[in-house]
């Protein structure tokens, strides 16, 4: 009987462990999918780009999925979505950082506002109502 007990206590945590970790990598993917909006938000990312990391993050999606189907994740499942998660992660980082950007008026429109070097910033010393003018 105790024996059992322990099987049992031994299989409860093989399976909440699992759990755990598949929220953990949950989690992940929603701040990468926060990142990915934010990106187009800003116009850091194309919509092409945006897709191709969406894409992505559904493949990771699927592996977690697929990892957790038989109630466990393996440490082999684990190192491999993690090392996708990375990936990922890196690829949102040069796409936002790289050259192509889209142009919305109101991404421009926010930048212009906040910037205090541009001639319509309040705080801009050619600006109608700073209170040096």
């Amino acid at each position: 009987m105790r024996k059992l007990v322990l099987i049992c206590c031994v299989a409860i945590e093989l399976c909440t462990g699992s759990f755990a970790l598949a929220g953990q990598i949950k989690k992940r993917e929603r701040h990468e999918q926060q990142r990915i909006d934010a990106g187009v938000r800003r116009g850091q990312l194309t919509h092409r780009e945006a897709n191709r990391l969406e894409n992505q993050q559904s493949v990771i999606e699927l592996e977690r999925r697929q990892a957790l189907a038989d109630g466990k994740m393996g440490r082999r499942e684990r190192r491999d979505i993690r090392h996708d998660q990375n990936r990922l992660s890196h690829d949102i980082y040069n796409k936002r950082h790289n050259a192509k950007r889209v142009h919305t008026s109101s991404a421009h429109h926010h930048h212009r506002r906040h910037h205090p070097h541009h001639p319509h910033h309040p705080h801009h010393p050619h600006h109608p109502h700073h209170p040096h003018s």
